[in-house]
């Protein structure tokens, strides 16, 4: 399963960060809307009948075509958006504040494009105008940053790094019988409609089987070469050591932004499920995961 990303922190002075994340992680319906007027030839036009679809990257990115392949559409169903944003829980130092914005595949071309939608987003607020983009830089395998630009414009584009998914695995070594997930934000998952109040490591696991092969086949154009029945099998075997998870919110984010928060360990064999969790802590998991929720690490 080979695509490939870009990994982009950006830098924002905000008045009062702990306010500025929560009502950033808020706004992805917001999202979309904002980045239309960057990316779209002909916005009086809605996406069916217009014919320039094709080569626009507002489509590309946000109109979530189905696929013409019925057996691709059973598996994959609706493409996920191809990017992730992770904000900090609470704000950094000397009022700032650095966002995490992951782009998936063929939407790397749409990187002005979501640069400059969310600009007008932090503009486009009264309360938030204060806020300004210090810095974009680029980060490679080990974390390395190279400065794209100073403010919101990318003024050093031959530093972007593209970052590949058989890279991203080459570039530590893995532990393939333990793992430790951390949730650095509340993970929303669903099951039969209800949202989850305890952490499940099968269901995680197959949502982030959905997420990410559905992300390689819609953006990278490729099929992911695996059994999905056996990941699933391998899913369901994986044991629970320590429990540490709780049920929690954003500080004043209220059910909207709630989810699973903590820590755990777990035993079993990941050599499988490892490329999923691995490009998960890029992307993040569960619902919401393109505008913040459900960002982890494996320790």
């Amino acid at each position: 399963m080979e695509f490939n990303l870009i990994d982009i922190r950006i830098t924002i002075r905000a008045g009062n960060p702990a306010a500025f994340v929560l009502w950033l992680t808020g706004r992805g319906a917001d999202f979309a809307a904002v980045c239309r007027p960057a990316g779209c030839r002909l916005p009086s036009r809605s996406c069916q009948s217009c014919s320039g679809r094709g080569a626009c990257a507002w489509h590309m990115v946000f109109g979530q075509e189905l696929a013409p392949d019925p057996d691709a559409l059973k598996r994959h169903q609706k493409p996920p958006l191809p990017f992730a944003f992770s904000f900090p829980v609470s704000g950094g130092q000397a009022g700032t504040i650095e966002c995490r914005l992951v782009v998936a595949g063929s939407a790397i071309a749409c990187l002005d494009m979501l640069l400059e939608g969310f600009s007008s987003l932090l503009s486009g607020d009264e309360e938030q105008r204060r806020c300004q983009i210090l810095s974009i830089e680029s980060c490679d395998y080990q974390g390395t940053r190279l400065q794209l630009g100073h403010g919101s414009r990318l003024s050093r584009p031959e530093n972007l790094v593209v970052l590949s998914s058989v890279g991203i695995l080459e570039s530590r070594a893995w532990n393939l019988e333990w793992q430790e997930i951390r949730l650095l934000t509340p993970l929303k998952l669903l099951s039969e409609g209800r949202q989850l109040t305890h952490f499940s490591f099968a269901l995680f696991a197959r949502s982030l089987l959905r997420r990410i092969s559905s992300l390689a086949y819609y953006y990278g154009g490729c099929q992911a070469d695996c059994d999905f029945r056996d990941l699933s099998r391998q899913a369901d075997a994986i044991a629970l050591c320590e429990d540490h998870f709780v049920t929690a919110c954003l500080p004043g984010g209220g059910r909207r932004l709630s989810g699973i928060a903590g820590h755990g360990c777990f035993s079993g064999d990941f050599s499988g499920l490892l490329p999923f969790l691995a490009l998960g802590t890029y992307l993040n998991a569960g619902k919401t995961a393109a505008f913040g929720l459900g960002n982890f690490t494996l320790a």
